[in-house]
């Protein structure tokens, strides 16, 4: 089974939520990869629009955390409106009703509830498969493997090259696309 969403179903799920949170949440997971503790943990000054950066501090195979890029325009302007006015670099980015830190649990459930409501079966949708999907997407995109490599921070290659299998519908499209030269009549 596809275990990432094609782009259609990244569209339909962009545009289902109705909080801007929610949004945001969805559009950072698919555009930069992260892993979903990684984007429960980010506050304020983890991001830096100067130089089109998040900062990963806690991540789970770099201690010393990691950069991911952040070079999407709409998506600067989406997340500098959802900042809005607060201050405080050590804050967390986003915020419950309550204005706490969401949790991984709560991200977890923005993710599946939209997916449920944009009609992507919540079995295949969940936090996780956004970075699968991210993976996929950029290596279609033409993103190299060791630049995906360092953005998705795995340790090594062997790992990050699990995302060069794709299912047979997509592999099936390369080759409509791109004919072998030789052609039987």
């Amino acid at each position: 089974m596809r275990k990432y969403l094609k782009e259609d179903e990244v569209l339909n799920l962009l545009h289902t939520p109705k909080r801007l949170r929610d949004h945001l949440i969805v559009l950072l997971l698919y555009q930069t990869g992260m892993r979903v503790g990684e984007l429960a943990n980010l506050k304020l000054g983890d991001i830096d629009f100067d130089t089109e950066e998040i900062s990963i501090q806690k991540s789970k195979r770099h201690p010393e955390g990691r950069k991911v890029p952040l070079v999407d325009n709409v998506t600067k302007v989406k997340t500098k409106y959802y900042i809005g006015g607060r201050k405080g670099k050590k804050s967390p980015l986003f915020l419950s009703n309550k204005g706490t830190a969401l949790s991984k649990r709560q991200i977890q459930r923005i993710i599946s509830d939209n997916a449920r409501l944009a009609g992507i079966d919540k079995e295949r949708c969940h936090a996780h498969v956004l970075r699968h999907t991210h993976a996929v997407h950029a290596l279609k995109s033409g993103i190299d493997l060791r630049t995906l490599q360092e953005n998705l921070g795995h340790s090594s290659i062997e790992v990050t090259a699990i995302y060069l299998t794709l299912d047979i519908e997509d592999r099936k499209e390369a080759y409509r696309k791109h004919r072998l030269p030789v052609r039987i009549n």
